[in-house]
């Protein structure tokens, strides 16, 4: 109910659907078309820039979690209708936050999920960098760490799938070790495959 009332404040629409189509005609039509054979079900940028790709493209990585932001359903219908604003742009080799021209990885997820008047969104920590504030997706990780288990705690955690270099697989891994994980160093991947020294 809350949904429907949010989409008549949104120019009547019947679903989340029809109002992308409406709002985002371009990046709906986008969205509808394969991506190497599999259905669209990620926006994320990459080096090709904001793009529409499949899930199985997206999990092609050392290590995936899946984290659920702790908000109503409106807040996340909100946050879709604002990324999908952001379809179809450059990514962002700056990695610089002040602008939204161009967009990294975690710039996407930082613009759509923003708080804002009515909107209560997510407060994610921005780092400096080489001068510039930015989001590396591990701060993401300290941060969900740094608050668990209190009020500020801002995401469920759903799942993690730890890499393991050696073996080339992903195991299901528990939240424990997903809290660990951003201590990590910065080659853990690269030393999985080092020689263990005696």
């Amino acid at each position: 109910p809350a949904l429907d009332g949010w989409l008549q404040t949104q120019g009547g629409a019947k679903d989340l659907d029809s109002l992308l189509k409406a709002r985002y005609p371009t990046a709906h039509a986008t969205c509808q078309q394969p991506y190497h054979g599999h259905p669209v079900r990620v926006l994320e940028a990459q080096s090709e820039g904001v793009s529409f790709t499949s899930l199985e493209h997206a999990v092609e990585a050392d290590a995936l979690v899946v984290l659920r932001p702790k908000l109503s359903l409106v807040e996340k219908a909100t946050a879709l209708v604002r990324a999908f604003h952001y379809a179809g742009r450059p990514y962002d080799f700056n990695f610089d936050f002040a602008t939204d021209a161009e967009l990294v990885c975690t710039e996407l997820v930082y613009k759509a999920y923003e708080p804002a008047s009515a909107f209560t969104g997510l407060k994610l920590p921005l780092v400096e960098v080489l001068g510039r504030k930015t989001l590396p997706a591990n701060e993401i990780v300290r941060h969900f760490d740094s608050t668990f288990g209190t009020p500020a705690q801002q995401f469920e955690f759903v799942l993690f799938l730890d890499g393991d270099e050696r073996t080339r697989k992903a195991t299901d891994a528990p939240l424990a070790a997903f809290r660990e994980s951003w201590k990590r160093p910065k080659w853990h991947v690269v030393s999985q495959t080092l020689p263990k020294l005696k």
